[in-house]
Formats: structure tokens, sequence, C-alpha cells
């Protein structure tokens, strides 16, 4: 199986550009691991899973390419050597934690982390979502709204708020480890869905759903836009009361 340039080009245009990046760049070394007992003997780790997601989407790739059925044949091998493709290495409450417990546990994670947990749970962004603007927010910030429309055609995020306090402390890079995050007690996506409850309760329920990408289109962009500059100093009141109770900005 070779790792050649219209692998390449099938990724990125299938795929978020930083996602396509990475799982091209990973693909090289995972090809002689597949279906190979070197891969099933080591130790469930992030590395494991991301080394999976490379291989799933190289075996995709192929069945597309030559019309096999290499997917279906590397899943039943996965199951066959009881491997997961999502390894829970933390076990979380089951129980929703509610916001104030969720803010005093992002005040202690480190000032970094502590930034991108706020800008995920005040921005509702999916995780990988959520590292791209992060890292590159001037480029998608315009007078407080973060326009991202996504040209690829999924219930991604439309657009959605920036919250002032965070404005000036993105646009870093930094090496995103989910174990850095263990102290929230929760997975980073569940920010998300606190994004979601405060935004439709205290706000709009339709442009939080609009926000999050449950429904609206780039064509309707211009209407939503509007919308969300006429809601943002609300939007700013409402998330600023939650915030400077219990966390220090």
């Amino acid at each position: 199986m070779s790792v050649d340039t219209i692998y390449k080009k099938w990724l990125y245009s299938n795929k978020n550009e930083r996602y396509a990046r990475y799982i091209w760049l990973r693909s090289p070394s995972v090809v002689e691991l597949l279906f190979n007992d070197e891969f099933v003997n080591r130790s469930s780790d992030r590395n494991k899973q991301d080394d999976l997601r490379a291989m799933g989407n190289l075996c995709r790739f192929h069945d597309i390419k030559y019309d096999t059925d290499l997917h279906q044949k590397f899943t039943t091998w996965l199951k066959k050597k009881e491997i997961k493709w999502k390894d829970k290495t933390y076990n979380f409450p089951k129980e929703q934690l509610p916001l104030k417990q969720v803010l005093e546990n992002i005040s202690k994670l480190k000032p970094i982390q502590k930034d991108f947990a706020l800008f995920m749970l005040t921005s509702g962004l999916r995780t990988y979502e959520a590292r791209v603007i992060f890292e590159n927010h001037k480029k998608f910030c315009h007078d407080g709204i973060l326009e991202i429309f996504w040209s690829k055609k999924t219930k991604n995020t439309n657009a959605t708020f920036c919250f002032p306090a965070l404005h000036d402390k993105m646009d870093k890079k930094f090496i995103f480890d989910y174990d850095d995050f263990k102290v929230l007690g929760c997975e980073l996506r569940y920010l998300r869905k606190l994004n979601f409850t405060i935004n439709a309760t205290n706000l709009d329920p339709l442009l939080a759903e609009y926000i999050q990408g449950r429904r609206g289109s780039v064509s309707e962009k211009h209407y939503y836009l509007s919308n969300m500059n006429q809601h943002r100093k609300k939007w700013i009141k409402i998330w600023s009361l939650f915030l400077n109770n219990t966390i220090q900005m």
C-alpha cells in the first residue's frame, strides 16, 4: 500500500485541513503496522488511537481507488484482536457537572490550557475546530464575531462569538495533549454542550443552533451574522456574569 499524492489530495478534499495534514504526515509510518501483531501488542494510548485513524483513512482510500473491501477487513481484524477505535483512558462521572464546578476545574489548569478551555466553553466549538481557531484567531475574528464557515459540507460551526477577555490571549501555538485537561473532570466536548445550553436558555435558541451548525447554511450567513451583531452585547453580558463570578480572567 503506497502513500502517494493522490491519497494526499483525497485527504485534503474530504477532511478538515488541519486533520488532513496530521493524518497525511502520520500515514507513512503506519503502513507496515496494518494487520501486524506488533501493533496489537502496543499499549493503548493516544498515539495508538491516532495510528488507528491513519490506518482507517488509508484503508478507506484504498477501497475507493481499487474497489476493494479492505476497510471492512480492517475493522473485522480490529474486532477479532479486541482493539477499540476509542480508548476511554479516564472514567469521568456519568452525571453532568454543573457550570460552576466546570469553571472551578478550569481555573486549576495551566494558563494556556485554561485559556483554551475557556475558549471552547464560550465559543461552543468542537475540539478540532477550537484548535484551528485558537491558533489562527486573527484570521477569523471580525469585530468580535468569529466567521468560520468551513467549506466542507458537514454540520460544522458556522460562526461564533469571541469573548473580549480572551481576544488577546489567542493566536498561540501549543502542544495539545488530552492529559493536560484531566483536571476538568469531564470530556472537553462537554464544554460544547454547556455552551449550547447557556446560549439557548439565555440568548436565543435559534441562534444557538446556528452557531453550532445545527441549522442554517452559508447562503444565510448575512442574516445570521446581522442577528449575531444585534445579540453580541447581551451575549457578552451573560457570559461575563457566569465567568467573573468564578474565574479570574
